[in-house]
């Protein structure tokens, strides 16, 4: 071997090796899982067959891959490790092939080059687990050896023959490749080929044999993973669409496409018969096994690897200007699609990396469902129980730890029509039965809770449903069942199956419970986090935006419904829901846009009942035509709603503007008439003002405006709002005399609304000198406080004043007048800020915040988040404690979430966590703050924490962490007798009156969210230990604590 034959071959095993590196540690997928789970669980005795189905036929074969992956520890690593070694091997193999076929090292160096990119090319091969990784090399190998000529069959027939261990399909190779041999060769040599070959497979069924793989269960097996294996391409058809995968792969590769070329090209200038019998088996073997995941096209990524090699080759015949300008533009195409992919392998883990995988749930989501399921089931002693997961998404099993209760592990579809699926009922049903597994989780959408308790007595309760998408269920009771239902005929366990998954949704997305039963805080709290973990999930906003349809909160839906209108413009239906928020706001110009994009892309027409049943009546209708001048026709609608609904003051604002465009006189004198009948009084005036002053826009020709608003003003001499829009038109007619006695007599009468009181008290304030405005502009607040026009002017007075006080100031530096004193509190720096949590805490709010009111201690703020109280706390807070701020939760987000939220919005150094329903002494604050000053070494310090009814009895003197794996509170329900005086070193701080540096939650990150209510300081406190942040116990700094007051001291919550 030359020295560049060598250096060649190092560079891409190198190459190989780099780009294969960063997945290394990379989330593991269904595919994965399901492959290395009877060696996860090895330690349990678990075997094939019984614990798990067989499954990667032969099955000697995932005996060696169990043994690659040995123990839990570092198993995932070394399986990865092997499968870097065979992607180097492919490499190596295509540059074989191609020296083999052009006897040129730089077209085998750039093939096997290209190869060792794109073969682990993310959405392909990252953390999954497929048998194209494994038999590639072998195919190519063979390849090169039958190009090499006859001497070599041999080799190739073996090569072949290994071929069919990493995947049966490949047979398909040996099967139109022997009679190619001989034709080519000879009969002896196709003799050779054949025997090799299959001397190969016959040697791998005798192993099998052998070892107990043939016999009828084994059989059985695979029949029923064959079955299921065809059902579930159905779904590719059914959901997702195969032609989309082969578009999304053709993008991510797209420079290595174009080796089908020069590959075209080649086989026809050459008729290299090798070649082309070998591509086409290639495409033929991926077409017959249906294509349905993206992983079948690694093989012609090497293809197409091997097809870019042949290019260069190719480039060599060429002219040295034609071949520059050639691969000038493939190098800088090249270039831009590696750096479009770049941050695959810089930022692999990172969740705004892992979004862009079609399995993005199994990468994003299953992890957080995997460590709260774990946890919980540490917490209830329970980590031994088994699970059972319905649907693909078998790394669970991984994540928690925890066996499946079947032992097929994986999902399938209808029809249920063939004995061949009664091994999945069995493994399904009696799986359940036999073990009783303590959770559920249904991550998959078809299965009916209801009809399996029927079918096998075991009754599930829902628990949570994690991220909107996946509920887990806790076993509550069982019932024995009548009939063994594993005795029954194969018939009446498919039509149980079907009676199980009757829904048309074979997979994963949103379960609806929390939404059902009405608890759309929760629908809400789980959306956040989903969508906080993938902005880019549009499922999740639009959840989210009927979430807060169903809550009444428009503008929030119409924020979530814009999200998803963003991230899935091709969606039909998401523009008529966001159509009626924009018309709850009346935005109506920008909802008729909306149905006319809707129109256009989906063909709806005006007169479908799908938008009539969506919009519920006429009023788009009447907007659309009025928006395209139809005048007359959207007049019609206008009129029929406006006899159904009298109160719709938008119809008739439409209505007017209608017979406007239609210069209708008679039609607006009508309406004004029709207008008196109108049981508001304040929208009766609104609307005969608008009509009057349409009408004077028609008659202009023969009077003015004012002189049009007088003369009805004769007949309604109190309509206020009509007198306001006279006072406006004398000012635009010029007579500002006028005008500011009818705004001044408008601004002073009290029978006049506060609104347009307010409105004319401001009017004045801009017809007058800069002098007056001020009490102008005060008397327009003392009626309307919001007045942002008012607010605006007054704080450009403000500033002029402040402007000038400071001139003056620095005029006479000595002068007393001018010297400003502030409240000396206010001029202290902020040194602690105290955030309490509250919800509906009516009863015990109140008590603690008159506590922290008589505090010894100069420099703190208190920041109350009231979780959306219900009971009035809210309200008494903002009215009996106005130096309180107070943050206002629009629902009970829970106990972490408020802290966070408090944390936020703190501004000191120091951060105190404190419950509403405790009673703090006097010097506390001092205490908990004056102790954090001796111990710079410490990132929190916890209290002396009493029973408030029982003052002499511990509650909380620092939290514990037992080797249980669950948190208590030291010294709880003990007697004080002086033996917790010590100020000393704890394991955390109790959160209920816990103080934290502000450094502390940088270095640590803030309260888990997935713990609603209690166990969150445990958590926290383990994570400041874990970097090495000590905490303290103040013994000095004393409170007293009712505990549970919000829940209850046995909340279910406790989870």
């Amino acid at each position: 071997m030359d020295l560049q034959t060598l250096t060649f071959l190092i560079i891409v095993s190198l190459s190989a090796i780099l780009f294969r590196r960063p997945f290394r540690d990379f989330p593991i997928d269904d595919d994965f899982a399901i492959y290395t789970y009877r060696a996860r669980f090895a330690r349990l005795g678990f075997q094939w067959k019984k614990d798990l189905q067989l499954i990667g036929i032969p099955m000697w074969k995932m005996l060696l891959f169990d043994k690659v992956f040995g123990s839990t520890e570092g198993g995932v690593q070394r399986i990865r490790h092997c499968q870097t070694a065979f992607h180097i091997a492919s490499s190596l193999a295509i540059y074989a092939a191609l020296w083999s076929l052009t006897h040129n090292h730089w077209a085998s160096f750039t093939g096997a080059l290209l190869y060792s990119f794109y073969g682990t090319s993310p959405d392909l091969t990252a953390g999954s687990f497929n048998f194209e990784q494994f038999y590639i090399p072998f195919i190519f190998a063979g390849l090169a050896f039958l190009q090499a000529g006859p001497e070599w069959v041999i080799i190739a027939g073996i090569c072949f023959g290994f071929a069919t261990i990493g995947k049966c399909t490949t047979s398909l190779f040996a099967g139109v490749l022997a009679p190619l041999v001989w034709y080519e060769f000879g009969g002896l040599s196709a003799l050779q080929f054949a025997v090799a070959c299959g001397g190969v497979m016959a040697g791998s069924n005798l192993i099998e044999w052998k070892m107990g793989f043939w016999d009828n269960p084994s059989r059985k097996q695979l029949k029923t993973r064959m079955a299921t294996t065809l059902r579930l391409t159905r779904t590719k058809r059914m959901h997702f669409s195969v032609l989309f995968e082969v578009g999304k792969l053709f993008k991510q590769a797209l420079p290595i496409w174009l080796g089908l070329i020069p590959l075209t090209i080649y086989c026809i200038q050459n008729q290299n018969i090798w070649l082309s019998v070998f591509s086409l088996t290639l495409i033929s073997m991926i077409v017959f096994q249906r294509a349905f995941s993206r992983y079948h096209y690694l093989p012609m990524f090497g293809l197409l690897s091997l097809g870019c090699g042949l290019g260069i080759n190719f480039m060599v015949t060429l002219a040295p200007s034609t071949t520059a300008i050639i691969l000038s533009g493939f190098a800088v195409f090249l270039i831009w699609n590696l750096k479009s992919l770049a941050f695959y392998y810089l930022r692999p883990t990172a969740p705004e990396t892992l979004i862009h995988y079609e399995k993005f749930d199994q990468y994003l989501y299953l992890p957080r469902l995997g460590k709260m399921l774990k946890r919980l089931m540490r917490m209830r002693g329970e980590s031994n129980e088994r699970i059972f997961v319905w649907g693909t998404f078998s790394q669970l099993y991984h994540l928690t730890g925890s066996p499946a209760s079947d032992n097929y592990l994986h999902y399938t579809i209808g029809p249920w029509d063939t004995p061949d699926l009664e091994g999945f009922y069995d493994s399904f049903i009696g799986g359940l039965i036999k073990h009783k597994p303590k959770y559920l989780v249904k991550s998959y959408t078809d299965l009916d809770i209801a009809r399996l308790e029927e079918l096998t007595g075991l009754r599930y309760k829902l628990l949570k449903v994690v991220l909107a998408r996946f509920p887990v269920y806790r076993l509550d009771s069982v019932k024995p069942c009548p009939d063994n239902p594993l005795e029954l005929g194969w018939q009446e366990k498919m039509r149980q199956l079907e009676s199980l998954t009757q829904s048309n949704w074979h997979a994963p997305g949103f379960d609806r419970s929390d939404q059902e039963q009405g608890k759309l805080a929760t629908v809400l709290k789980e959306c956040k986090k989903l969508v906080k973990l993938n902005p880019y999930d549009a499922e999740g906003y639009d959840y989210m935006g009927e979430a807060y349809v169903a809550m009444g909160n428009t503008e929030l839906a119409e924020k979530a419904f814009e999200q998803v209108l963003k991230y899935a413009p091709n969606w039909s239906n998401t523009r008529l829901k966001l159509c009626n928020q924009k018309l709850k706001l009346e935005k109506h110009d920008e909802a008729v846009t909306l149905l006319e994009e809707e129109i256009k892309r989906f063909g709806h027409s005006l007169n479908d009942t799908f938008l009539d049943d969506t919009l519920k009546d006429a009023f788009l209708k009447g907007l659309l035509h009025k928006r395209n001048n139809n005048y007359a026709t959207a007049l019609k609608e206008f009129e029929n709603i406006r006899k159904k609904e009298p109160d719709r003051h938008d119809c008739w604002q439409f209505s007017v503007e209608c017979l406007q465009n239609l210069r209708d006189q008679d039609g607006l004198k009508d309406l004004y008439a029709e207008a008196w009948d109108a049981a508001d009084k304040n929208g009766r005036e609104w609307l005969q003002t608008l009509i009057v002053r349409n009408l004077a826009k028609l008659d202009s020709s023969q009077l003015t405006e004012h002189k049009t608003l007088e003369l009805y003003l004769q007949k309604d001499p109190e309509n206020c709002i009509m007198n306001y829009a006279l006072a406006s038109s004398l000012l635009e007619s010029g007579d500002q005399v006028e005008s500011y006695k009818l705004f001044e007599d408008i601004a002073t009468s009290s029978k006049n609304y506060s609104h347009i009181r307010a409105n004319a008290w401001y009017r004045m304030a801009l017809m007058v000198s800069p002098d007056k405005q001020y009490p102008l502009l005060q008397q327009c607040l003392k009626y309307q406080s919001s007045h942002q026009g008012a607010n605006k002017l007054l704080k450009n007075i403000d500033q002029k004043a402040k402007d000038m006080q400071q001139t003056v100031q620095k005029l006479g530096e000595n002068t007393e007048k001018v010297e400003i004193k502030n409240d000396p509190r206010k001029g202290l720096p902020l040194k602690v800020s105290i955030v309490v949590p509250n919800w509906n805490g009516m009863r015990f709010v109140g008590m603690c915040l008159d506590s922290l009111a008589r505090l010894d201690f100069d420099g703190h703020e208190v920041i109350v988040v009231d979780n959306g109280s219900t009971d009035g706390s809210r309200e008494m807070i903002e009215e009996k404690y106005p130096w309180v701020r107070l943050l206002k939760m629009p629902d009970n987000m829970g106990f972490a979430i408020a802290c966070n939220e408090g944390i936020k919005a703190s501004n000191a150094e120091y951060i105190v966590l404190l419950n509403n329903d405790i009673e703090v002494t006097r010097d506390w604050l001092k205490e908990l703050y004056e102790g954090m000053e001796r111990h710079p070494e410490c990132g929190m310090g916890t209290t002396k924490m009493m029973f408030l009814d029982n003052r002499d009895v511990f509650y909380n003197t620092g939290d514990l962490f037992h080797s249980w794996s669950a948190g208590g509170g030291r010294g709880q329900g003990e007697k004080d007798t002086g033996q917790y005086e010590k100020e000393e070193y704890v394991f955390g701080a109790c959160a209920g009156a816990g103080i934290y540096r502000r450094e502390f939650f940088k270095q640590v990150g803030l309260f888990d969210e997935d713990f609603f209510i209690f166990a969150e300081d445990v958590d926290i406190n383990m994570r400041g230990q874990l970097k090495g942040l000590k905490a303290v116990y103040l013994p000095k700094a004393k409170v007293y604590h009712i505990g549970t007051a919000t829940v209850g001291l046995y909340s279910d919550r406790y989870v």
